[in-house]
């Protein structure tokens, strides 16, 4: 679920008129909120209201505002927000490959890699191994392919490399295999079972265990689900904000606690979405866009599991004028200005028109505003 945290481009707000359309995210501009509130608080207080008709009548050097902001020239963004994760990205299952009894199990949160013990059935280790290919099948002597090939070349980063690294299981790779299983305590057969290793790309961490030392297990039950080793942001989206959330697109991350640290967008995948714990699918369900965020610096480990803030920018001006969003005026007639204070402590109220909000500021067109322009702003 996104919410608007700067709003698209809009003419000056009036009191009186038709609303705009809502956006297509089914969010609140932020530009209608901060209309609804200057209003809201001109009629409660009198302070931010001008009802000169006379836009440019000097005002009185004691009327002069007390807090004051200058025109400033620059690059205005305006951003939107989705709720997302931090985590380790999408866990990965592992299930047995065989019926027994879970003698050894690694342990959760424990960063594990190539070479290293995921558990044990009945003492049988169970490895970790780096590869694309999955372990389909038995591999022994006068098998061939890719994933022998696979398996060799992590036998040789092991160092057990003394045969040729190809895609052939000769009697050089199954003496390679038996000392290797004489290391990890399997039984030194020379042939490797399907339920013997499991390949992933790469170095991952154990994230939650599905089962338990001592557990009876069968083939395909869930042992434990292993993840990334970075820390990613996870976060789901209407399939409509799919340009949002390019490869590559940069983000800011909002961590618990406000600091904002800086993001990629990685991956995304359009999926089926699924039904809330204990309610039925419905038949209706439309699909949503998951998207994975990789983080330019590690956030603190204790806020792993914990919500945070993606925000992208949605629109951006260069070269134009802002001020802060609380020096607009709601003019009586309609509309915006800002008061202008001159060198002498006079003011005067001059019209201007509002073009993008974002970060506290709000871009102003206007012939009659300049850059380093002193301007009043509510507070006094």
């Amino acid at each position: 679920m996104s919410t608007v945290d700067e709003a698209h481009t809009a003419p000056p707000v009036t009191h009186a008129g038709p609303e705009p359309e809502e956006p297509r995210h089914r969010s609140r501009p932020v530009w209608l909120v901060l209309a609804a509130a200057f209003i809201a608080a001109a009629a409660g207080t009198g302070a931010w209201v001008w009802a000169s008709n006379t836009a440019t009548e000097p005002a009185s050097a004691a009327s002069g505002p007390v807090a004051t902001a200058v025109v400033e020239r620059g690059t205005i963004a305006a951003t939107e927000s989705w709720d997302g994760t931090l985590d380790h990205g999408t866990p990965f299952t592992v299930t047995s490959g065989t019926g027994g009894t879970i003698t050894r199990l690694a342990e959760q949160g424990e960063t594990v890699a190539r070479g290293d013990e995921l558990y044990r059935v009945d003492e049988r280790p169970v490895t970790l191994l780096y590869g694309v290919v999955p372990m389909y099948r038995d591999l022994g002597p006068g098998a061939s392919g890719a994933d022998v090939k696979q398996l060799e070349t992590n036998l040789a980063e092991l160092g057990y490399g003394r045969f040729a690294v190809d895609n052939q299981y000769s009697s050089s790779t199954a003496d390679a295999v038996r000392a290797w299983q004489e290391v990890i305590g399997a039984g030194p057969t020379g042939m490797v079972a399907r339920g013997d290793i499991v390949f992933l790309p790469e170095g991952r961490r154990v994230d939650t265990l599905r089962a338990n030392v001592g557990d009876v297990v069968g083939p395909g039950t869930a042992i434990l689900d292993i993840t990334g080793t970075a820390q990613v942001v996870s976060v789901e989206a209407e399939v409509v904000d799919r340009d949002r959330f390019e490869i590559d697109t940069k983000v800011t991350l909002v961590l618990p606690g406000g600091d904002e640290v800086a993001g990629t967008v990685t991956a995304t995948a359009v999926v089926e979405a699924l039904p809330e714990e204990g309610a039925e699918a419905a038949a209706d369900t439309e699909p949503i866009l998951q998207a994975e965020i990789a983080l330019n610096e590690k956030a603190p480990d204790e806020f792993v599991g914990g919500p945070v803030d993606v925000v992208v920018a949605i629109d951006e001006r260069t070269d134009v004028l802002m001020v802060p969003v609380n020096a607009l005026l709601a003019l009586s007639e309609g509309g915006f200005g800002l008061e202008v204070a001159a060198d002498d402590g006079s003011t005067s109220i001059v019209p201007v028109e509002t073009g993008l909000f974002g970060e506290g500021k709000v871009e102003i067109k206007s012939a009659d505003i300049a850059e380093g322009m002193v301007v009043g702003v509510a507070g006094r």
